[in-house]
């Protein structure tokens, strides 16, 4: 699992005393965080994998149908409006509903027996069914114009003008009563909006030119009907996602609406030449870095697929070359994965591997020993290469634990950082490369330690599953172990200064002087006087330490300033260390606290803390004037001035 490559001076020009070792971490072959959704048709439920082994976790997954990106295998549910009737007995009412009923056994069984999550959409017209009303007849009672059309039974069916008022008003009343009752229930994983057209998807495939004029159909009205409902759903489930079954080029105005209110995208139709109206090129692409998770379906099962010679391979390639992060099979009915041929079976997996997104930590370089102190705390410093190998981004912004664990397996360091670059920026394809420093606290017994790595959401606590070797029972993963070393004994000043002698050059730009001036020091006799006038300069003052500093550790700059005059300048004077590189490049400042000018004429202590960066080699100590334009006069003085290392490596 693990290749180790010395490789000296690296670790972002980690310090020539340290040697560092170079990790390749091996991906799990069968690893799922960020697996999608596999659905098969009709229901959708979720289980969830994390404690799972990775083969059988794929399995689960793909039973069932639905993958979820976050590591679910989801089951999905198509019913019917106001009543859902055609699994209750008797005639739906106008403001009767049944939701506990119907929802309340599905729940109980898929959710707190089988743990799983589930999803669906509400439908209000399929040519499926073998109801006259998908629709209950009481809402054409209310007036809503309906139109005939021929089901796939032969029978007639009647269907509702969706963009009549009184239509969208019943239906917004529905979503709102269907929103308190679901909107925060355990084990919800999304709905579909189903409001409008044929099984709750953008289209009108059986309506006519006629049946457009009886009831005063225009693409505006339409739309705005379509704008309304993606605003109820929305309203009503605002914990939950909400997907939308997104049109073509042609309804672009109504796709682009659902993303802008927080939607996400759906498309049912993929067949081998790829989904309806190609929407993985143009719509899922682009949208699903805006935050908009993307979801297909198959067009159709498998039985259809081999008569009309349609590859299933080639069918899911077409599927996975876009960024999806559920994928609903609806391939073999309800017995699903198990009815499917070996070759599907391990298409499927496949699918299951790669869709949605899968974090993997791709390279780690960290010193070959920890160093540890009885009496000074150290640092343990990391650089970490992550990869996101599936086929979507992340959408939630997640924490990293970082943790070494002793010989008893309890952590004796503990450290919760965010990433530079957010997960949701970690896109599919892309490196991160990322540095942090671990802080190892003093009197640690020598030994051997585990490196530890957990990635969670912060909020809730949930561990999100890696897609890599190395998982514990606790939801982390073991990246390396460590030898140990007694760390020098080092900690305390590396460079003082109180201006008896003036040993050391301060750079002063024209217009001021800096020289060592006698009487009322902060100590002894002497300090550094600043005198004069001077406009364009950011700083009174300045100095290169000569002893260099180590990348990762800790510095405290300290030192004591009094300012007798400064006019014309609100920006009060502060202390600075500049940090350049190797090749005398500036990289970053630390800066200290602001001296209080309301109290002139008094020393006051100034006091910076910084961690140094991985390619640090010296410091710089400047008075800071803070402003680069504005003309000062200034008379200050500045004594006592340290730094100290207060954790090395």
């Amino acid at each position: 699992r693990e290749q180790f490559h010395p490789h000296r001076g690296d670790l972002g020009h980690l310090h020539a005393a340290v040697p560092v070792v170079e990790q390749r971490l091996v991906a799990a072959g069968h690893g799922v965080e960020g697996v999608a959704a596999l659905v098969e048709q009709g229901l959708d439920v979720a289980v969830q994998a994390d404690g799972v082994h990775e083969d059988e976790r794929v399995t689960r997954l793909v039973e069932r149908g639905l993958v979820a990106a976050r590591g679910l295998t989801l089951s999905r549910l198509e019913v019917k409006p106001a009543g859902l009737d055609h699994r209750i007995k008797g005639r739906p009412e106008k403001n009767v509903y049944t939701f506990d009923q119907y929802f309340g056994p599905l729940f109980d069984f898929w959710v707190k027996q089988q743990g799983k999550r589930v999803a669906f959409r509400v439908m209000c017209q399929n040519m499926h069914s073998a109801k006259e009303y998908v629709t209950p007849k009481w809402v054409f009672d209310e007036g809503v114009p309906g139109v005939k059309h021929v089901a796939l039974n032969g029978k007639i069916q009647t269907d509702p003008a969706f963009w009549d008022e009184r239509y969208l008003s019943l239906q917004a009343e529905f979503v709102r009563k269907l929103g308190e009752y679901l909107g925060d229930k355990p084990g919800l994983e999304f709905v579909d909006i189903g409001s409008i057209g044929e099984w709750g998807e953008m289209h009108l495939a059986r309506w006519t030119p006629q049946d457009f004029a009886a009831t005063g159909y225009t693409h505006t009205r339409y739309v705005m009907a379509y704008r309304r409902m993606i605003d109820e759903y929305v309203r009503a489930f605002p914990h939950t996602r909400v997907f939308l079954n997104v049109g073509g080029p042609d309804n672009q105005t109504i796709n682009d609406y659902a993303a802008l209110r927080g939607c996400h995208f759906r498309q049912d139709g993929l067949n081998p030449a790829g989904a309806s109206y190609d929407v993985g090129e143009w719509l899922y692409k682009p949208y699903s870095r805006r935050g908009v998770i993307c979801n297909f379906e198959f067009h159709s099962g498998y039985d259809d697929m081999v008569k009309k010679n349609w590859d299933v391979k080639q069918t899911l390639e077409k599927g996975l070359s876009a960024p999806i992060s559920y994928l609903n099979t609806n391939l073999f009915g309800g017995g699903g994965y198990r009815k499917a041929t070996p070759e599907v079976q391990e298409l499927l997996r496949d699918a299951a591997r790669r869709i949605g997104y899968r974090f993997v930590i791709t390279k780690l370089q960290c010193p070959t020993a920890l160093r540890l102190s009885q009496k000074y705390p150290t640092r343990l410093p990391l650089e970490v290469t992550w990869a996101n190998n599936g086929l979507a981004p992340c959408y939630q912004s997640h924490a990293l634990r970082w943790r070494l664990l002793g010989a008893d397996d309890k952590p004796v360091a503990d450290e919760v950082v965010f990433p530079r670059v957010p997960t949701t920026m970690w896109m599919p394809g892309q490196e991160q490369v990322d540095t942090l420093v671990l802080r190892v606290p003093a009197g640690l017994p020598q030994g051997r330690y585990r490196l530890t790595v957990a990635m969670f959401a912060p909020e809730t606590n949930q561990t999100i599953m890696l897609g890599m070797e190395g998982k514990r029972t606790e939801g982390d993963y073991e990246l390396t172990a460590l030898s140990t070393v007694q760390a020098p004994d080092v900690q305390g000043d590396v460079f003082s200064e109180d201006f008896e002698k003036l040993a050391n050059t301060w750079d002063a730009p024209a217009g001021l002087t800096a020289t060592l001036a006698t009487g009322n020091a902060h100590s002894g006799d002497k300090s550094l006087a600043i005198e004069g006038s001077i406009a364009k300069s950011w700083n009174y003052a300045g100095y290169r330490v000569p002893t260099p500093v180590t990348p990762f550790a800790l510095y405290r700059l300290t030192g004591w300033m009094l300012v007798e005059r400064l006019e014309a300048l609100r920006q009060a004077p502060f202390l600075k260390l500049g940090v350049n590189a190797a090749d005398g490049k500036w990289i970053t400042n630390v800066t200290s606290n602001h001296y209080d000018t309301t109290k002139l004429g008094t020393w006051q202590k100034l006091e910076a803390i910084g961690e140094m960066p991985s390619n640090a080699a010296t410091v710089d100590i400047a008075i800071e004037k803070g402003d680069n334009s504005t003309p000062v006069t200034v008379n200050l003085r500045l004594d006592d001035l340290r730094i100290e290392l207060l954790e090395g490596l």
